[in-house]
């Protein structure tokens, strides 16, 4: 089994639109198998260099394949700070690119929240906000910005939202 065979096995394929977020955690971890610990050592090792013993990993999901990538998924937990990160992939299992796209972040006593949405065109909308604990969450204050997957596999920020 190659090494992108044996990446992608974790990862079970979506169709786009998707909407990527905190709400749908226990969801992922039903519908795909546990990184077991040589994964971890072997691939997550490479991707990640702030691993520590509190750190979990969830894979996601895996995006429609590409002519010349192909694109991953998965959460990364920590102390206070939860990531969902997008992975991509040359044909030979390698990284090309890998971004944070939506996330929690605890900071005191400020939540900073991000969500994201992949559309078809591989156009990652994201937005964001916080709030003080305890108080409710002012929408009017989140911004919103965009990723983009380029055919070459690469993600980069996308200014023209």
């Amino acid at each position: 089994m190659s090494k992108l065979e044996r990446i992608l096995h974790y990862f079970p394929e979506t169709e786009l639109p998707v909407l990527i977020s905190e709400d749908y955690l226990s969801e992922y971890e039903l519908n795909s198998d546990p990184f077991p610990q040589a994964f971890v050592d072997e691939v997550m090792m490479e991707w990640e260099k702030e691993i520590d013993e509190f750190t979990e990993f969830i894979p996601c999901v895996r995006l429609p394949k590409e002519e010349k990538y192909e694109a991953v998924i998965y959460w990364k937990g920590g102390l206070l700070k939860y990531d969902f990160i997008l992975v991509t992939l040359d044909k030979k299992g390698e990284l090309i690119s890998k971004k944070s796209i939506a996330s929690t972040v605890v900071n005191d006593n400020i939540i900073k929240k991000s969500v994201a949405s992949i559309e078809p065109d591989h156009i990652i909308n994201i937005v964001a906000g916080q709030t003080l604990d305890g108080e409710d969450y002012d929408a009017s204050l989140s911004k919103a910005f965009a990723m983009e997957i380029l055919p070459t596999g690469e993600i980069i920020f996308n200014l023209d939202i």
